[in-house]
Formats: C-alpha cells, structure tokens, sequence
C-alpha cells in the first residue's frame, strides 16, 4: 500500500471496530477523523511553504521554524492519546498452525533420530 490511506476507509473500518450501541466510542471515532483531516490540513501547508520560513518584522528579516510544525505536533498527540482512549474490538486472530513433530518441513533428522 502506498500513499495516505482514504479518510473515508479509515472512518468505515475504525467504526466496524467498536460498539454500533456505544455513542461514546463513536463520538471518539467521529473527532478522530475529525482531528486527522487537520492533521493532513497542516502537512499539506508544510510541505507547500516548508518546514523553515521567513518571517519580516519592520526592517528584520528572520528564518524561523514553520508554527505549523507545533501544531501539528499537538494534534498528533493529541490523535495518539484519542486512539489509544477508543475501545476497539479484537479481531479473531488467525490460528496459528503449531510445528508437528511427524511433518518435517526439510531433509535434516530430528536430534531424535541420531540416537
């Protein structure tokens, strides 16, 4: 997969993964999606005017770092601290299939079989 993932297939798969009855973790979802769009807002004016910028005070001409870069410092944490607030429902995690003595996956013996 590359590139951003689709706001829209982000929402639909975070809102599969909690309670359909739990107003609460939907809210939660909602602001997270929300907070998102602000967040790619704030890389999109980054990335356009860069992460250094001049700034021309009266007669002064200074370089300093682009405020967009704090913000989206806070809502990032602030994103991280909402996911981890979110009460997803665990997936079935797939059965691992365990080692068998009796299928050996190559021509080596067991330690075993030398004695």
């Amino acid at each position: 997969m590359s590139g951003l993932v689709n706001i829209s297939d982000l929402e639909n798969q975070m809102l599969e993964r909690v309670d359909p009855f739990d107003m609460l973790e939907i809210s939660k979802v909602k602001r997270y999606i929300a907070i998102e769009k602000q967040i790619r807002k704030l890389q999109q004016a980054i990335n356009k005017e860069g992460v250094m910028v001049t700034t021309v005070n009266a007669s002064q001409e200074f370089i300093k770092a682009n405020p967009a870069l704090n913000e989206l410092n806070k809502l990032t944490k602030t994103l991280i601290a909402l996911e981890k607030s979110i009460k997803f429902t665990s997936f079935a995690e797939p059965t691992k299939v365990e080692n068998n003595n009796n299928s050996k996956d190559n021509d080596e013996p067991d330690v075993s079989d030398l004695y």
